[in-house]
């Protein structure tokens, strides 16, 4: 590993460096050379990205002390202003990252936002998640709040992911049509995560992924399968494609052992029932402006 040089105020901060963080607590869930990983990151992002850097922050499994040895060092970045792609500040961050892991054999990796995907009705489950997991290394001039998931965020979400449902079902029978069964398989499967997912975000819970968002909806009764064993079989088809961890994403996914006819009217299911939620708690909601979109 190449040698790691840093600033000396980022390893004795004066009152001007802002390197206000939770030191202990990231000396707990960090190595040292992870933790001078993430400081030569943070220098470099505050010197050559062309954003206004609000805060950066450790999350993820590492900022829970649950990571594996494979894990990444995630790290969340909050800049006081982005355009609406987030383009090119997320992409040169990235590269900077992608840098400093080759230069530490630290898998450091990052995830820009802007202070405006913070506010009511912008916000993500997963963002949502990262700050309430953050360990503050930079901030400027104080650490920002953690963020609540509201009636608000679920719905913009809610949004989102039925218009990627939409786009999977297209591409799902555009698949088919080619005889690219793995591809259109693959779709199928993750279409129904989104339209799980969307089901428990409306009940303002964020924090399942992968295959436990199908199992959560099955604990607490969202989607009944007693009655329905063609709906029971392709519920246990998602939950067992993410592997034994259920954290495989990129693994060959095998086709659901249930008729396309089936598993075809199961997703229009999911989707009637989430559009129907959503009117119904949209209904409930003061009328607000729009916002720019997000990505989920």
């Amino acid at each position: 590993m190449s040698c790691l040089h840093l600033r000396p105020e980022l390893l004795d901060p004066g009152p001007s460096a802002a390197l206000r963080g939770s030191l202990p607590t990231l000396h707990q869930v960090l190595s040292q050379v992870e933790l001078l990983a993430v400081r030569h990151l943070v220098v470099r992002i505050l010197e050559e990205v062309p954003a206004t850097l609000v805060q950066a922050s450790l999350f993820g499994s590492k900022a829970r002390g649950r990571a594996r040895p494979d894990s990444d060092v995630d790290v969340l970045l909050v800049f006081r202003d982005l355009p609406p792609d987030r383009e090119p500040q997320a992409t040169h961050a990235e590269s900077i990252a992608h840098q400093v892991a080759e230069l530490t054999d630290v898998p450091v990796t990052v995830w820009s936002v802007a202070l405006v995907d913070l506010e009511s009705g912008c916000r993500t489950p997963m963002l949502v998640d990262a700050m309430a997991d953050a360990l503050t290394v930079w901030c400027w001039p104080e650490p920002l709040a953690c963020i609540d998931f509201r009636a608000a965020d679920a719905l913009h979400c809610c949004a989102a992911l039925l218009g990627s449902v939409a786009e999977g079902s297209v591409e799902y029978a555009d698949a088919r049509a080619i005889g690219n069964l793995p591809n259109a398989t693959r779709r199928a499967r993750d279409d129904i995560v989104r339209l799980c997912t969307a089901l428990l975000l409306l009940r303002g819970i964020t924090r399942p992924r992968r295959g436990e968002v199908v199992q959560e909806c099955v604990r607490l009764g969202l989607i009944r399968t007693k009655t329905d064993p063609a709906a029971e079989r392709t519920l246990d088809w998602v939950r067992n494609s993410f592997g034994p961890d259920g954290r495989q994403d990129d693994g060959p996914v095998a086709p659901p052992d249930v008729p396309e006819q089936a598993l075809t009217e199961f997703v229009e299911g999911l989707i009637e029932r989430v559009a129907e939620e959503a009117a119904a708690l949209r209904g409930k909601l003061p009328s607000r402006g729009t916002r720019r979109g997000i990505r989920v």
